[in-house]
């Protein structure tokens, strides 16, 4: 294996959280709610059976070959083009989905904090952070999730406890008035935009220690990380109602805002920031590094460090180049990006899990069935 380091189950979990909510803290709630409205909550809510029944699609894949990643099982199914094609493909998505963190850092904080600062440098200062945490390795990542998780719990339960006396239930009204058609496309949109995006743990998962309960775990993971997505949207939706939870970019941050409590307890935009940029930060960190490992992987290297600064400055330029700005990105890059994830997380997996089941499934139940004893 290019990666000697193990990471304990608790703390691959607690990573699954943080890349489960991720850049979603800011981007989730206009995302299901420019279809669902006002029933967008229940659209997220439907949306965790479909996401779940997808996280299982994906440790399903990694049970077939648990000692290999991704990368490496599209090589073994497919063989050696056809899997190197189809890798290529999944370190495209590796890279775009790194680029798009990055991005979202750099306006975020250029259009609401620092206003006059160029989005060059807080990309660059992103980036140093990045390379660092990449050269530590595995197991630092791993312990400084354990230590940061906390952070980003507590000060979303801050948020939800600030904005307790500004819900108002009649901006849920009236329910279920959107179409069909729409609230299926919500809940499709809610599903895949935040548990689709987890095919990136199937890097992860061989370098994590064996046990019983990795499974419950892990769904445990994506079931609370859904939860606390979906509870973020509906207190969206209860303060400051559908129409600016469909048209402000950053609609937490907005909420954040509005918490004044006594005139004391007021202004937590500043805790919101911080735990939006801790999940941000370690999603982006494990999207490059799950590149970085493909990458050695498909071309067989024994070492995966070297290709950590060039992959970095890949990322770097994508970051810039991905979008002119924030608008093009949430109205033209966000939608397509649905499909994307339902792509590789959803079709992609379920023929891999077919391709197995047809190339050594036959060859189990051969081994297994007893020869009959002549008569």
């Amino acid at each position: 294996m290019i990666i000697q380091d193990k990471i304990s189950i608790r703390q691959f979990t607690l990573l699954t959280f943080l890349v489960m909510v991720g850049d979603m803290i800011l981007i989730y709630p206009p995302l299901v709610s420019t279809l669902g409205k006002n029933d967008a909550w229940l659209c997220s809510i439907l949306g965790h059976p479909i996401g779940l029944f997808l996280i299982w699609i994906l440790y399903k894949l990694h049970q077939t070959f648990p000692d290999l990643s991704l990368i490496e099982i599209n090589r073994k199914l497919l063989g050696l083009w056809a899997g190197s094609v189809l890798s290529v493909g999944y370190l495209f998505y590796f890279s775009i989905g790194a680029a798009v963190c990055i991005r979202e850092v750099g306006d975020f904080m250029t259009t609401q904090i620092y206003l006059n600062t160029p989005i060059r440098v807080i990309l660059i200062m992103l980036m140093c952070s990045l390379i660092w945490g990449l050269m530590k390795g595995l197991q630092p990542m791993a312990a400084s999730i354990e230590l940061l998780t906390p952070v980003v719990v507590i000060f979303m339960l801050l948020l939800f406890m600030g904005l307790l006396p500004k819900i108002d239930g009649s901006h849920l009204q009236p329910f279920l008035s959107i179409k069909w058609v729409h609230l299926i496309e919500a809940v499709v949109r809610a599903a895949f935009t935040s548990f689709g995006e987890l095919i990136v743990l199937t890097m992860i998962l061989p370098y994590v220690m064996t046990g019983p309960n990795i499974k419950r775990d892990m769904l445990l993971a994506t079931l609370l990380g859904g939860m606390l997505l979906s509870a973020l949207l509906l207190f969206s939706l209860l303060v400051v109602g559908t129409f600016m939870t469909q048209h402000n970019i950053y609609t937490s941050y907005a909420l954040a805002q509005k918490i004044n409590i006594g005139n004391f307890f007021e202004r937590m935009e500043a805790f919101m920031a911080i735990a939006w940029l801790i999940a941000t930060y370690f999603k982006s960190l494990l999207y490059i590094f799950a590149f970085v490992i493909g990458l050695a992987q498909l071309f067989q290297l024994k070492a995966y460090k070297p290709l950590i600064l060039p992959s970095a400055l890949l990322m770097f330029a994508l970051s810039i180049l991905i979008s002119p700005n924030v608008i093009f990105y949430t109205n033209t890059i966000m939608p397509a990006w649905v499909d994307w994830d339902i792509t590789v997380s959803f079709i992609i997996p379920l023929f891999l899990l077919l391709i197995h089941r047809i190339r050594f499934g036959k060859s189990k139940k051969s081994q297994t069935t007893p020869e009959r004893l002549p008569t």
